[in-house]
């Protein structure tokens, strides 16, 4: 019997020797599917950055829709709402004037996009510093004015910080004064709406500045980030953000028949998908506000210091106009990129044709450009109005009846 038996456990043991000598094939196996879902799980995380949004009412700070608000995301150039709070607490103290010269260090001219291209040894006026701040979001003004300001960036820094710690953003750190990534410096969507709602407050004076449409430097013009000037009916204006870490964020002020609103929008996937929920979210909840706001009042001082900085309602509204006129029918917008020119062509044919009548006026254009070493033919239609671009945008979407469609507005 016992003899049959191990006839018996025969096949079973040659089955585990062939488990064993397998094993380490299994492992390698188990350790490269593991790695690959890791790698998904990270591209997923950066294609898809956490999304957070906050609406308030400005006039006494009532939350007025939240979602994960207190929870911790990357500013992006949101950070720069605190470089400008510390750089008019300056203004008004007398350290800067209008004409102060702000020198551009090796540092500062190194820095990466969003920037003017300033050189080590240039300077910019405080003036000048300010617009291409808000207007342009130029990391490389940024980090010159923090090392003007403070000596480094590393010590304007933590002074943002302190800042930020009296005005009860306690959940924030700042580590740069540009908001480009490092892992160290967070903030909440709230915090970001209670330093808008403080700009607004304590430098009521300097209220004009947020609704810069473009700004002049060393002869060229550069247009706002801030799609929503001119688009969503009372906005203000405040500031955008981007990096690939946070997404597209804006902070936005809007005010309409005496109420007011602070929209914070941070992880957004796009520029327009961003925005379209700002305009969501302030056209839910506005009517939900307080008609009781109130700006406070501003000295004669004050109105002084506004109109050194040409930051009174008048001169930016001229310039405003100005700059409308000029957008007016500067904006394109791009159906699509190809490999070859004959592709291009063909589909802008096609979304004429799909279009009918409503780009009648717009040229068409084959724009050559270069990818990875290979050129790249993107087929836009120009000559077209901001409304008209992002109209037609969303009737080609429509028409594609839920799938992608690639139309992207361009702006001047």
């Amino acid at each position: 019997m016992a003899h049959k038996n191990m006839k018996k456990q025969q096949p079973d043991a040659a089955f585990g020797r062939f488990c064993r000598s397998f094993s380490p094939l299994a492992g390698l196996l188990g350790i490269f599917l593991t790695l690959a879902a890791l790698t998904i799980m990270s591209h997923s995380a950066q294609a898809a950055p956490p999304y957070a949004s906050i609406v308030i009412d400005a006039h006494n700070g009532r939350i007025l829709q939240a979602h994960r608000a207190e929870q911790s995301r990357h500013p992006a150039s949101l950070s720069k709402l605190m470089t400008l709070y510390l750089m008019f607490q300056d203004i008004e103290n007398g350290r800067l004037k209008p004409d102060t010269k702000i020198k551009i260090s090796h540092n500062a001219a190194a820095q990466p996009a969003s920037r003017l291209g300033l050189r080590a040894g240039d300077t910019i006026t405080a003036r000048e510093a300010v617009r291409a701040l808000i207007v342009k979001s130029a990391n490389d003004v940024a980090t010159a004015v923090a090392e003007h300001m403070a000596g480094s960036e590393k010590k304007f820094a933590r002074e943002m910080t302190r800042k930020a710690r009296q005005l009860s953003m306690f959940d924030t750190v700042f580590v740069n004064a540009s908001g480009l990534h490092n892992k160290r410096q967070k903030t909440t969507a709230r915090d970001m709406a209670r330093l808008a709602a403080r700009l607004l407050k304590r430098f009521p004076h300097f209220e004009p500045f947020w609704n810069t449409r473009y700004f002049d430097h060393d002869g060229k013009r550069y247009y706002s980030h801030n799609r929503l000037l001119g688009r969503l009916p009372g906005t203000i204006g405040m500031k955008t953000g981007y990096i690939r870490a946070a997404g597209y964020n804006i902070a936005s002020v809007v005010e309409r028949g005496g109420r007011r609103v602070i929209a914070v929008v941070i992880g957004g996937r796009s520029v327009a998908g961003r925005d379209n929920r700002v305009v969501s979210l302030v056209e839910r909840h506005m009517r939900r506000a307080s008609k009781a706001y109130h700006k406070s009042g501003i000295s004669k001082r004050q109105h002084r210091l506004a109109a050194a900085w040409g930051a009174t309602p008048q001169a930016v509204n001229k310039a405003n106009r100005a700059a409308r006129a000029e957008e007016a029918r500067a904006w394109q917008i791009q159906v699509g990129a190809y490999r070859a020119a004959a592709s291009a062509h063909s589909r802008l044919a096609h979304v004429r044709g799909a279009t009918g009548a409503t780009l009648a006026a717009a040229k068409p254009v084959t724009d050559k450009s270069e990818r990875n070493g290979e050129a790249i033919y993107r087929a836009r239609f120009a000559n077209l109005s901001q409304a008209q671009a992002y109209n037609v945008c969303d009737m080609l979407k429509a028409a594609q009846a839920g799938r992608s469609a690639a139309c992207v507005p361009i702006a001047p």
